[in-house]
Formats: C-alpha cells, structure tokens, sequence
C-alpha cells in the first residue's frame, strides 16, 4: 500500500509544520508522517500533567527567536491573521536573586534593566547599555544571516573579514562568552547573571566558541521582544497545523518512519515502521536529528568520504534539561522586596564566581548539582493559562543525562529526589510554597525529554551544541550546510541544520528557499499574499 504526493516530510517539529506550509501554499501536495499522537514536536503544551485549567508548557517557554523571522514580521503566512496566533511581551522578565540577597532585574525596555544594574554598579549600568546599543547596531545583519541560507565556513569568513565589524564576529565565534562578558563588565554579580543568560544556550560559557552566544541574546530581546505565546507554546504549533491543513496539506499521526525510499540512487519517499510507503515525486525531507537519518535511515547508502564521520563526532550540548511543572492554588508569593513575584523568570545566582565556575563543571562532569534552576511563571504574561486566582510554576533546570554515578538510566531512580530537591529550593524563596498550596506536580529528567521527543538525541534539545565549530555553514557538518543532503531529491530541515534549536522557525523557512529553488517554485510569490 502506498500514498502518492510531491514532497514527504518526516516529522512534524515546528520547522517541519513551517516548511510544510510554504510548499501547501504554494500548491504543493505535501504529507507529513509524524511518530506521536499530536504534530509540533517539543513545541507543545499539556493538560495531561498537572490537571484540567492548567496548561504546562512540556519544553520551550519562550519563543523569544522567533520574533525575528520574517514569517512572524510580515506574517508571510497569516498565522496572525488567519490562524490565531498570538503572542505577548512582559515587560518584567528576568529576576536574579543572588545569595547575598540582593536582587537584580532585567526588564523588556533597557533603561529600566540599566536603573536596577545600577544599584549594584554604575560604572557596569552604563559599560552594559552602551555594549547593548553597540551590538544592536550591526543586529539587522545577524538576523538576516539567521533567516537565510547560509554560505559556506570559508566564504562566510572571508564576507566577515572584509569589515572591522564581521572582524570583530569572527573573533567572538573563537572567545568564551565569560571572556567578552569581561570585557566590558567589571562587577561579579553582573558578571555572573550576564554569564546566566549565555548559558541559556546549554554551554558552559567559559568554554571557548561561546562569545557569539551570548553577544546577540540581550539585544535580540530588547529589539523584538521575548515572545510568550498566548495559549502556550504549543499554541505556535497548532496555528501552523490549521494552515497547513487550510492548503490541502496531509498529516499523519502515529506514523513513525523507519528509512528513506530510494530508487534508482534518489529519495523518492518514505517508509514507515508499519511497513507502508508514502511515495514523493519531488522531494523527501527529513525533519529529525541528523543522526538519526545517517546511516540508519538510508541503508546501503555509499556517503561523501568523511560525511559519516562527521556526523558520528559531532559535539552535543554541555548539559541537558529537566524540567518541574507545579499547579498552585494561588501564585507564589516571593521574599524579595520590589514586587519580584510578578515577574516571568525568576532565579537564585551564586556571588562567588569560582562557586559558579565549579558548578558548570560538575554538570559537565556528570554530577546532578542543583545550582542553575529557573522558576517560570507563563501566567504572568498568559492569564489564559490557569484558572481565575490559581498559578502555575514550571522549573527549568540544567542537569547531565549521563550521570557519573549510574549512568543516564539511573535517573528512573532518583529522578523524583532530585525534582522534590528543586521544589524545596525554590521554598527557601517563597512564603506560602507549602504542600496545601500544591494542587499536582510533574516531572521530567533528561532522559525522560529524550524519549519524549526522540528527535532530541542524548537529551540535547538544540541537536548539537552551538559552539563556534558547528553553526553557519558547518551545521549539520561542514559542506552541507544548504539542507540538500547527498543523496539526489533528499533534503533536511530542523534543529539539526542551520541556524541552531530553539524555536525559531528558521530551518523551516531556509530550506523551504532552497526547496523552491530546486522545484522551480517562486518563494517571493508565496511570501507576500
């Protein structure tokens, strides 16, 4: 038995619903297979854990990268006006409570993060705006490069060298992120919330090829906004599915694939694990992580010399995710004078930055320390996601997969202790997180994200870590970096490939431009009715 369309796409992650709609709009007879019960892979958002009223995000929180995409700023897709998406911005964003319990925050609008930076240090408020407003300067040229194709490593390097701006990138791709937070700022509280914010990334930022992280996540914000999905983030995912379902597009649920159709040397379809084939004329992609699809998915394949190596030895995130979903009777009421409680993100920071140095490490190291949690509260922005005077909290923490003691599958063990650990930290802050106020709790490890989505290999949420080495033209690996694939017909979009993870929709709209290209298809017409 087979289905017959132009273009198949394994997997139904946001890049691929975003891929998918372009080509349906553009009359293409698109089918995508999808392995779960519901399409938007970690993009989603549940009932199922904490109970009826209380919408839990399962991953992202935030879709703060977003809101750059062209699709989002011209609504090349009418996700806005047609299909309900909606999005919401506090202006109270991040609070940083550090353990000498003084309190720093970060709000939407600079001015008033630069008057709370300056309680600590006037000298680094102002170091801090001015490096903002430098960065902001060359921003519009970082955004185009995340929204395009991106040319190779070397033709890249060679664009960059040829002005004292792309000369300055260059060298923040090789620096640490500590390294450039330093050289503007001079405060050990400030250096270590900025250092907070670039490990948002899932590196240890005072590892080289971390610089370029952090030099573009503050600006980007304060720009375009942190972008809160009203609804939850799995709302995002749902719009997508009505457009591509509005232009004829197919999705299949409960369809795990299991290899590439090939014939004649090309991909000419997909082959589920149920033994049924859907056929494409024009064009496979895959959605999934790059190691996933080679070797395993195209059996007998003979590859690029070194393609396979490079894929096998990619470099995977410093750390991992657990997260802790909590349904509160009433909010949470936090200790910190200057109304902290409404704010979106909140966290408890180290003041010694040897102590948070060690930390890092010992993540790095296996150990399941409890130092870098952020306590959530999507309802702030998103009334719509509670009942009438309940909250919610959802803890997010960074933690290794692979523990030095017991390996990863010893979290289905102490993965309970751990997250009760997590919620007794978060007590410590809070005068009323007490057990009546509890109404259910959830939980998940880093091992239980990865067979959530099995897209996330080893746990990592952006595919492989974003360091200096693996971004632009090297992602997935160097030389294929323009989501066609070495076999004729086969293409990939997602987190795997270019730009990064995270919820960004890029990878969906890049390699829909090389995809139209290659089909004969104008990506301008689509884009602008």
């Amino acid at each position: 038995m087979s289905e017959n369309y132009d273009v198949v796409i394994a997997g139904a992650g946001h890049n691929a619903l975003v891929l998918g709609c372009y080509l349906a709009k553009a009359g293409q007879r698109v089918c995508i297979a999808e392995r779960k019960e519901k399409a938007g892979g970690s993009a989603a958002t549940t009932e199922d854990f904490t109970g009826p009223g209380f919408k839990q995000d399962v991953c992202s929180v935030s879709h703060s990268m977003l809101m750059a995409n062209p699709m989002m700023r011209n609504d090349e897709l009418g996700l806005a006006s047609k299909f309900g998406l909606r999005y919401s911005h506090p202006e109270k964003m991040t609070s940083i409570f550090f353990d000498d319990g003084t309190v720093l925050e970060f709000w939407s609008d600079l001015e008033r993060t630069v008057e709370s930076m300056m309680k600590i240090s006037e000298k680094d408020a102002r170091n801090y705006e001015a490096f903002v407003n430098t960065v902001d300067r060359s921003l519009d040229m970082v955004v185009m490069g995340m929204f395009s194709v991106p040319p190779t490593a070397g033709m890249q390097t060679m664009m960059m060298d040829q002005s004292p701006e792309g000369q300055e990138m260059l060298r923040l791709q090789s620096i640490s992120a500590w390294d450039l937070i330093c050289e503007h700022i001079e405060h050990p509280k400030i250096r270590i919330a900025l250092a907070r914010y670039a490990s948002e990334a899932m590196v240890n930022p005072f590892d080289n090829g971390t610089g370029f992280g952090f030099y573009l996540i503050l600006p980007y914000m304060y720009r375009y906004g942190s972008g809160i999905c009203i609804g939850g983030s799995g709302a995002f995912a749902e719009s997508l599915v009505r457009c591509f379902e509005s232009y004829g597009g197919t999705i299949r649920l409960n369809a795990p694939v299991s290899q590439v159709l090939l014939e004649q040397g090309e991909a000419r379809g997909l082959v589920l694990e149920s033994g049924e084939t859907i056929r494409a004329s024009k064009a496979v992609v895959m959605g999934l992580h790059v190691k996933q699809i080679f070797p395993n998915m195209l059996p007998g394949v003979e590859l690029p010399a070194g393609f396979q190596n490079r894929v096998n030895t990619l470099k995977h995130s410093d750390f991992q995710a657990m997260t802790v979903h909590l349904a509160l009777n009433e909010p949470l009421k936090f200790k910190a004078a200057g109304g902290e409680s409404d704010f979106f993100w909140l966290e408890a920071s180290h003041t010694d930055v040897d102590q948070f140095r060690m930390g890092l490490q010992k993540l790095q190291m296996g150990q399941p320390v409890r130092d870098f949690a952020a306590w959530v509260q999507q309802f702030r922005a998103d009334p719509s996601r509670v009942p009438e005077g309940k909250g919610t909290l959802h803890i997010y923490a960074f933690m290794p997969i692979d523990l030095a003691d017991g390996g990863r599958e010893k979290w289905d063990e102490i993965g309970a202790e751990v997250a009760r650990g997590l919620v007794d930290d978060v007590r410590g802050h809070c005068t009323n997180l007490t057990d009546d106020n509890i109404v259910a709790m959830h939980f998940m490890t880093p091992l239980d994200i990865s067979r959530y989505n099995t897209s996330l290999v080893n746990g990592d949420i952006l595919h492989a870590g974003p360091f200096s080495w693996q971004l632009g033209g090297n992602r997935p690996v160097p030389g294929w970096a323009e989501y066609r694939m070495p076999v004729p017909k086969l293409y990939m979009t997602g987190a795997s490939t270019h730009p990064n993870g995270g919820v960004t929709g890029a990878p969906g709209r890049n390699s829909a431009q090389i995809i139209f290209e290659d089909l004969g298809l104008d990506f301008d017409k689509v884009t602008s009715n």
